[in-house]
């Protein structure tokens, strides 16, 4: 094997230099490592198989003892004046960031720029390697222009990655393995050469192609990469020297460590690529992990996130069909499709690898915008829930119609819907699209003008009044009493928090609230829900929940106002969500322990207490 690397001159007619390909991204707004999950994912999505899960992984690795492989199949580097320094670059200290992508067609067509694809098969490889600026081949695709792959080259402090790719198409030129550097433009001698550099197989023409079959194997072997011993077809993609940017705010701010790196990684994923979590209606979906040294932990589920879970709900509801669309009175006539779910504002994540990322602060009153492809584009803001205590989650889709306009829209990083330099058509539907989103949100949340000229809010606090918990205060700690030995009771005061927990229950005991009843989302509703155990017995027990508004004092209202509506019962749920028991009262066979969920809802302005009895029945 006779692997090196190859400097691109200039050629007589031009040639495209190293720093405008870089630059072409522009300064994104937002953080390297964001753009970078955001770019890469978009290239996976875009060349997934037809069935089956795309799997994505991002593994930062530390050379460590590997240092003498890669020094041994990287060097010598390009020339000194090239001032791309691999030398310096490849320490045992030097990090590593790979990235990988499985279930995907890989990187295939021709491995030279100027051959012609077949008719069945897509000139991946050389798009991404060799060209710049080719539109996307793939319908209602993510990317546009090819420009966002420069983020790859500018996370590393070297400009350098390391392509291993397995195709789908098979045959000799299947497996390849092939680098690739960025620098600047430079001179040997009178001889002006781009700062583009390539490595690979030394050809008679002196251009480099890819290492192939047998000897791609060697070095993904040698370099302790993924490889594809396995089979599977796609993509990783080793980004050299990674930049890892920066922990805290200056004057003292830091670089990241590897681990603080893959939790931003995760928070960027579950904030960016949350759509992609879900099944659509073919049961097409990715699948993300992310990890150090090959020790790697899966991307929670988005709608176990609390603050994600709403936008999930949206989103669904848009994929089904009960979204509100978008509609104009010119082509495209459906331009997108929008819907809005609530949750609530105290329920807030404070795992750092959901808020590293987070890109609002405070609670969501945000709408996720995306085209077909189901890419996050941004949050855009919208006003606050009138409720405090409540938020929102929204999502406005682009439809297949006006996909491609709102692509123009897009910068390179696709962070955006620009309408500025925009016209005709597109620049209706983009800016149309942002005045018909927050008609929505006032429509919904009761901001808009009523009829009759009232404003919506008196509107919405009727509606919220049977359903939503309002003002939810600390309360004590759960007593019981027993009553003549036949039940018992137990009481909590409705607060936010509270879980399962505590000391086992002892047999024969009585029902009680195990934690502090907790505002959550059901159904698209908030409800106030508190946490029951049933303690093991060998009888059967009918147990009661009531719902109670406490007065100022901590008395309880006796006589609530003419008209009020009362908070109620509204049914129960087993831990497991298993058994759900319309009404106040269930009936429990003996056996062991079991936790329940007690659902109600709440007054506005209120603090409520529940209260938990229990009736035992003697066998026989």
């Amino acid at each position: 094997m006779k692997a090196q690397w190859w400097s691109q001159p200039f050629a007589p007619e031009g040639s495209a230099a190293a720093e405008g390909i870089v630059k072409q991204l522009g300064r994104p707004s937002l953080d390297p490592l964001t753009v970078l999950v955001r770019e890469a994912a978009q290239n996976s999505w875009d060349a997934r198989l037809p069935d089956g899960v795309v799997e994505f992984g991002v593994d930062l690795r530390v050379l460590g003892e590997k240092v003498g492989a890669w020094r041994n199949l990287l060097l010598p580097g390009p020339l000194t004046e090239s001032n791309l320094n691999l030398d310096e670059a490849l320490r045992p200290e030097t990090v590593v960031l790979v990235i990988s992508d499985r279930n995907t067609v890989g990187l295939g067509g021709p491995l030279r720029a100027g051959e012609r694809a077949s008719d069945d098969e897509t000139p991946d490889f050389v798009q991404f390697l060799r060209n710049v600026g080719e539109p996307s081949d793939h319908q209602f695709g993510g990317g546009t222009y090819g420009f966002g792959k420069g983020i790859f080259y500018r996370l590393s402090r070297v400009g350098t990655i390391l392509v291993d790719t397995n195709t789908a198409a098979g045959g000799p030129a299947g497996r390849r393995v092939m680098g690739a550097a960025l620098g600047h433009s430079w001179y040997h001698k009178d001889r002006r050469f781009t700062g583009r550099h390539w490595w690979g197989q030394v050809a008679a023409d002196d251009v480099p192609d890819p290492l192939l079959t047998g000897e791609a194997d060697a070095v993904a072997e040698a370099l302790g990469l993924p490889g594809f011993a396995d089979g599977r077809t796609g993509t990783d993609i080793v980004v050299l020297a990674a930049g890892l940017g920066a922990a805290g705010s200056e004057p003292d701010s830091r670089e990241r460590t590897p681990a603080e790196a893959a939790t931003f990684i995760t928070s960027s994923i579950l904030w960016n690529l949350w759509p992609k979590m879900i099944p659509d209606e073919r049961g097409r979906q990715m699948r993300f992990v992310v990890g150090v040294d090959g020790s790697s932990v899966a991307v929670p589920a988005p709608d176990t996130v609390d603050d994600l879970a709403p936008f999930v709900e949206a989103l669904r509801d848009v994929r089904a069909g009960r979204g509100t669309g978008y509609s104009r009175t010119v082509p495209p006539k459906y331009a997108g499709s929008f819907a809005m779910a609530v949750g609530a504002a105290a329920d807030s994540s404070r795992r750092l690898s959901v808020t590293a990322a987070r890109p609002f602060e405070g609670p969501s009153h945000h709408v996720a915008r995306m085209r077909i492809a189901e890419l996050v584009v941004d949050y855009m803001p919208g006003p606050v829930h009138p409720d405090a205590r409540l938020s929102y989650g929204a999502v406005f889709k682009a439809s297949e119609e006006a996909d491609a306009l709102f692509a123009h829209a897009e910068p390179p990083t696709h962070d955006d819907w620009i309408s500025k330099g925009l016209s005709g058509s597109a620049r209706g539907v983009v800016l149309g699209a942002r005045t018909f989103v927050q008609k929505q949100l006032d429509e919904k949340l009761g901001l808009g003008p009523q009829a009759g000229g009232s404003g919506g809010l008196g509107e919405l606090s009727a509606l919220l009044a049977s359903i939503v918990p309002a003002r939810l205060d600390f309360g004590h700690e759960s007593e019981e009493s027993d009553r003549g030995g036949s039940s018992s009771s137990g009481e909590g005061t409705g607060r936010s928090g509270g879980s399962f927990g505590g000391v086992p229950s002892r047999p024969g005991g009585k029902a009680r609230l195990t934690g502090t009843p907790s505002l959550r989302i059901h159904q698209g509703n908030p409800y106030l829900v508190a946490p029951v155990r049933v303690p093991a017995d060998s009888r059967v027990r009918v147990v009661s929940a009531d719902v109670e508004v406490v007065v100022e004092g901590g008395g309880r209202e006796s006589e609530p106002p003419l008209g009020a509506v009362v908070p109620q019962v509204m049914q129960w749920q087993s831990a497991n969500g298993d058994v759900v028991v319309q009404g106040r009262s269930i009936q429990v066979p003996p056996g062991e322990d079991s936790d329940w969920y007690v659902y109600a809802t709440y007054l506005p302005d209120a603090v409520v207490r529940f209260r938990v009895s229990q009736v035992v029945h003697s066998a026989g």
